[in-house]
């Protein structure tokens, strides 16, 4: 793993190295040169007790696991552990095994480091889908049977959880709305207790569920950030605890035991051990799962096989249970069997007789219902499970002890019980025999067998009861004497034939039960060598688990390294890009506000704090590093006549009375006086209390000289126009009008402004002399299309208000635009004084 003090972003690094499984830690020029030297590193291709590891040294290294861990690894196979200890020495660069013990010896860590390579957690969701599809359809046959609403199951070796929560949705999908009215136990065990104290806590990844349908994930999933979570009601039906299946007692009364993928890592010996243990946790007809390359072996008497494909077993039923010994190898150096609670002989005494008295009682009843007193219950394998009375029709045969009813039964019944059997399942649920003839204790008996199949009985499967009728002769009615003395002769013709025909019937049957034994012992070496196979498979399956455990390691670690590197650089590109936008934002924030003069603040009212854009200071001339703005500091700043106007502004914006603007004085760092425009907007809370102001100040000093420079104009032209000795006007050619003259004006000819507007252009032509009329038209036509600053003297005649004479004027026009958006001039301004006669070619004015 890379050393995090050279990496750009050591978040990857670091997880890497917190989680355990890291070996070397190299800067990245070191990584390189390190892969070769391993790759070269000068080891022997593997490990074996006979070459590079004596036996001396292999229990030695298995001796300090189990003093350091609890857990003896004896019974593992060897082949396996030779394969972590390799792994483990190529990484410290070890070549002697002597060494590597040394080593372990004195560093406590790398005896931790060896355990946990020695717990290959190669697991997932429905690993094999196909094998629990079937285990769904077998169990949802099984449920159907059950009685009571308790189920309890058991998951040996689970790693982390992903197969007892798999079990727990089964259950699920297969009660429905059912599942919270069955009390579920699921047991999960596990000699890990990092993978025990993972799996309760429930959370994968999403890499865990990425072969899971989506409605699987929906339905039994929540989203836990950037990980998976288990529901609750499948989390609180799992029980995650430390347990070893080689030393710790059982779960027991088990409907399933799903033992899947963890006794291919066992030796023979260990198996052997193990299976037994699993028939006695189990219920009768109890489902045992294993993993493809697994398999009961030798123990086909005990389990029945329900399905080849997915590796699914039934306990079968072979009455009273007794816990299995276990045997301890000689190579085991410390015993912990003694340490392991033991059952007392009175506790399985009493066990026994509970299912014995059950099983008697079941007897009695059938028994008081016929009033036999020899009667037999045997199972689906046709093995006694229980007799009641003493029976003069079961005969022990000889070599090894079987409970098979053939082979205890008096043999002239074997045919008749055979042909019994047959119909009993096909036909008929009571079947009675024909009566035969046989010696017994040298007293000949009349027998004959009745069968009658009992209903399914929950934790016992289908069961048969035979009831044998024993009847001595004399108890059997007399035929009545016939007339023809040909008769009996007859009938013991018969007779004859049909015990001669039986005779060459039990010869045929031994005949086919010698062929029958030779075809076993066929059967029995095809076993074995199907054993060995099955050994090559699972030490094949072993180191497939091992390369799968590392690859996925391997993948996990790459694809966590490429997300996290592949979000630094989104990240890193997100951030420079939202640096960038904000650099240019507040680069056009800054330009517009010197362009428009403009600055912006922002006011807490609670805190009394105040925030001020950059434009702000540059108004004011103020430094940004050492002027610390406040509100005090504002009203300081205005000039000192526009304060409480200011003052109640801000009063008014607080009280909600809504003001919007309001233009101030202020004086600047060079006391230069400023004319500012205020804008506002303040927020309230629910109270109605003013939590902020926002604001924008505008520079518009020039825009109030320009005013005033306006104010000013005007002012001297309304003294010029106002004040002037001729008669002002501006005659609109639109209204055909004057629209404005100034007092001369009124003086001179007696109109005012109002009654010129109350006249129509008609009536205002008409104040003209007739003959001057067309002068004045032409005039007002020619000034019309003249252009600005061009000027054109006319004399007229205009009647007086008052004295309706008509007055002498003298008027000098020009063209005069009153409009703003029009280009085009749409009035004409003129000036004129009264005359009364011309002397020596000039103009006399009249004086009034």
């Amino acid at each position: 793993m890379q050393d995090p003090n050279t990496a750009k972003y050591d978040g990857m690094p670091n997880a890497a190295i917190n989680s355990g499984n890291v070996d070397l830690i190299l800067p990245p020029e070191e990584i390189g040169p390190e892969l070769k030297n391993i790759s070269s590193f000068p080891f022997q291709a593997s490990l074996g007790l006979e070459t590079n590891l004596s036996k001396e040294s292999y229990f030695k290294i298995l001796n300090i696991l189990k003093k350091r861990f609890k857990i003896d690894f004896t019974l593992y196979k060897k082949s396996t552990i030779m394969r972590r200890i390799e792994r483990r020495m190529t990484a410290l660069k070890i070549s002697k095994v002597e060494e590597y013990v040394e080593h372990l010896m004195k560093h406590k860590n790398e005896v931790e480091l060896l355990f946990n390579d020695m717990l290959i957690g190669v697991t997932s969701f429905f690993r094999d889908a196909r094998a629990f599809n079937v285990l769904q359809e077998e169990l949802s046959l099984y449920l159907e049977k059950k009685d009571n609403t308790t189920i309890r199951v058991w998951t040996p070796g689970c790693c982390t959880g992903e197969e007892p929560y798999s079990i727990a949705i089964i259950l699920s999908e297969i009660l429905g709305a059912k599942f919270e009215d069955y009390k579920i136990q699921i047991f999960a065990t596990d000699i890990d207790k990092h993978a025990v104290e993972f799996a309760r806590n429930g959370i994968y990844p999403e890499s865990a569920l990425h072969k899971l349908p989506d409605k699987i994930k929906r339905k039994y999933f929540t989203v836990n950030g950037a990980q998976f979570q288990v529901i609750k009601p499948i989390k609180m039906s799992v029980i995650f605890s430390v347990h070893d299946v080689t030393v710790d007692p059982p779960f027991l009364r088990l409907d399933l035991l799903s033992c899947r993928n963890l006794l291919i890592y066992f030796n023979l010996e260990l198996q052997r051990q193990v299976i037994p243990l699993f028939h006695y946790a189990l219920n009768p007809q109890g489902l045992l799962f294993l993993g493809q390359s697994e398999s009961i072996g030798v123990y086909q008497d005990t389990f029945r096989t329900i399905s080849k494909n997915g590796k699914i077993f039934e306990a079968s039923f072979i009455g009273k249970k007794t816990p299995p010994e276990t045997k301890k190898s000689k190579a085991h150096l410390v015993d912990f069997a003694a340490d392991m609670p033991k059952i007392k002989k009175e506790n399985i005494a009493s066990n026994a007789n509970k299912i014995t008295d059950t099983l008697g009682d079941l007897v009695t009843l059938k028994t008081r219902e016929l009033i036999l007193p020899h009667s037999i219950l045997i199972n689906d394998n046709m093995d006694i499970v229980y007799s009641k009375g003493k029976n003069p029709l079961l005969l022990r045969p000889e070599g090894l002890p079987t409970n098979n009813i053939f082979q205890n039964l008096h043999p002239s019944l074997s045919i008749d019980l055979r042909s019994a059997i047959h119909v009993l399942g096909s036909e008929q649920s009571i079947v009675k025999t024909a009566f035969q003839k046989l010696t017994i204790d040298k007293e000949t008996y009349w027998t004959r067998l009745i069968l009658i199949e009992i209903e399914h009985q929950a934790g016992m499967g289908r069961l048969v009861l035979i009831l044998c009728q024993i009847e001595d002769v004399l108890d059997l009615p007399l035929s009545k004497p016939s007339d023809n003395d040909t008769d009996s002769t007859l009938y013991q013709e018969q007779e004859r034939q049909l015990i001669k025909a039986k005779e060459q019937l039990q010869t045929v049957i031994e005949e086919l039960e010698t062929s029958n034994e030779e075809m076993q012992s066929m059967n029995e070496e095809l076993q074995s060598s199907n054993e060995e196979l099955q050994s090559s498979n699972e030490e094949l399956e072993t180191t497939n688990e091992e390369l799968q455990s590392t690859n996925e390691e391997l993948q996990t670690a790459y694809a966590e390294l490429r997300i996290a590197y592949e979000d630094k650089d989104h990240q890193q590109t997100e951030l420079e890009q939202l640096a960038n936008e904000l650099e240019r934002t507040n680069t056009l924030l800054i330009d517009a506000e010197s362009l428009g003069k403009t600055g912006s603040f922002r006011w807490d009212i609670p805190k009394n704090t105040m925030a001020w854009s950059q434009g702000v200071f540059k108004l004011f001339g103020l430094d940004i590093e050492k002027y610390q703005p406040t509100y005090e500091a504002l009203v300081g700043i205005i000039y000192p006549e526009d304060r409480s106007t200011f003052e109640e502004f801000i009063e008014n914006v607080l009280t909600m009375k809504n003001p919007q603007t309001i233009s101030f004085r202020a004086l600047n760092s060079e006391k230069e006086i400023l004319w500012l425009k205020l804008e506002v907007a303040a927020s309230f809370n629910n109270l109605k209390q003013a939590e902020y102001v926002m604001g924008t100040l505008t520079d518009v000093s020039e825009m109030a000289q320009a005013r005033d420079e306006i104010d000013r104009q005007q002012t001297f032209t309304d003294i010029l126009l106002n004040n002037s000795l001729g008669g002002v006007f501006i005659y609109d050619f639109k209204t055909g009008c004057n629209s404005f003259i100034n007092p001369a004006y009124t003086k001179l000819l007696g109109y005012t402004l109002d009654d010129l507007k109350n006249l129509d252009s008609k009536a205002f032509m008409d104040l003209f002399h007739p003959d001057d009329l067309s002068s004045v038209l032409q005039h007002i036509e020619k000034v019309k299309a003249s252009n600005v600053g061009e000027t054109f003297v006319i004399r007229y005649r205009i009647k007086h208000k008052s004295s309706k004479d008509y007055i002498m004027v003298h008027s000098k026009d020009t063209l005069f635009s009153t409009a703003t958006s029009s280009k085009k001039p749409n009035a004409m301004m003129g000036i004129f004084m009264e005359i009364s006669d011309v002397e020596n070619g000039d103009l006399k004015i009249t004086e009034n």
